[in-house]
């Protein structure tokens, strides 16, 4: 079984943001993970390195993730890396 590598598709500093987005993506059939989202509700921090939470989605669902995305948060982040 061939497995699909996973890709960021955004960086949110917002816990509230992140969960709107896992909620779009997933209505729409994507599996979604977040990352580091403990770090920045634990200690309350919401700027920065610590802040900061990372949505990932398959590679082969990433094109329709980022479209979702850009059409309700506005454009993607050009720096996104694939991991």
């Amino acid at each position: 079984m061939k497995t699909d590598k996973l890709k960021r598709i955004a960086v949110l500093n917002d816990p509230a943001e992140a969960e709107v987005l896992r909620g779009l993506l997933e209505a729409q059939g994507i599996s979604v993970m977040l990352s580091k989202e403990g770090a920045s509700t634990a200690y309350g921090l919401t700027a920065g390195t610590f802040g900061e939470i990372e949505v990932f989605v398959s590679g082969s669902q990433a094109a329709e993730a980022e479209q979702i995305f850009k059409d309700y948060f506005g454009a993607l982040d050009t720096e996104t890396e694939e991991d």
